[in-house]
């Protein structure tokens, strides 16, 4: 499957032409995109994203985020196995940094993070 690249949200443009995006690299910026959108944000797809509330307040539960990252995952019919989450805490910048790794249905490996602000 190819898409559009996006950084940040934003298209990418070099040269003056959108940049695509395919394979492994594809398939980690669309499981991101469901890591980052809150669930019920999107009123066209109200069932994508994941509950950000489950990253608020000050005593944090790391099954209950784990689920949501993992349930986030798999909204991607591509992604099979949620092999591994693990989180970086920056308490004094109030973000963590959520690490994974899942493999798809064809076999690639996905390795990537999202930040998240917690508090």
């Amino acid at each position: 499957m190819q898409s559009f690249k996006l950084v940040d949200g934003d298209l990418v443009l070099e040269h003056g032409e959108l940049q695509m995006i395919d394979g492994a690299d594809e398939l980690a910026q669309c499981v991101k995109s469901a890591l980052g959108t809150n669930k019920g944000e999107w009123f066209m797809q109200p069932e994508l994203g994941i509950k950000f509330r489950a990253f608020e307040g000050k005593q944090w539960n790391e099954e209950e985020m784990r689920e949501q990252i993992r349930q986030g995952l798999f909204q991607e019919t591509r992604i099979q196995t949620v092999d591994t989450i693990h989180f970086d805490y920056d308490l004094p910048n109030r973000a963590m940094k959520v690490h994974f790794t899942a493999t798809a249905k064809d076999g690639a490996t996905i390795e990537s993070e999202v930040t998240r602000h917690v508090g």
